[in-house]
């Protein structure tokens, strides 16, 4: 059985507890280097599950949210101590619809 690979991207402060659960821990400042190191573990083909905080999710590019589509990795957004904005819910029902083709997050019946 294959062991799950994860790692958590964001401020250090809000993904270092998940480092106790054996992520690879990945801080980053701001969106430029969010999206460069998003690219690169991507691209290396090693985590099957993202975790990302709230800050750092709506600030992905074209290219991160293309990848992920082709990729199909679990990436789940977590909020950060700052008052929550709801858009990263939206981000984040944007890349499961891409993914799995329907909006998992949608409180509508049948929405698509």
């Amino acid at each position: 059985m294959k062991k799950i690979k994860g790692c958590a991207i964001g401020e250090r402060d809000i993904i270092r507890i998940f480092g106790a659960y054996a992520f690879d821990l990945h801080p980053v400042d701001d969106a430029g280097s969010f999206n460069q190191e998003l690219n690169i573990l991507l691209k290396s083909q090693q985590f099957d599950m993202f975790i990302i905080t709230e800050t750092f999710i709506v600030e992905m590019n074209k290219e991160n949210t293309l990848l992920v589509q082709e990729k199909k990795p679990v990436v789940l957004t977590i909020p950060t101590n700052q008052e929550s904005t709801h858009n990263a819910r939206g981000a984040l029902s944007d890349l499961i619809r891409k993914a799995v083709g329907i909006d998992l997050l949608s409180s509508e019946k049948g929405a698509v």
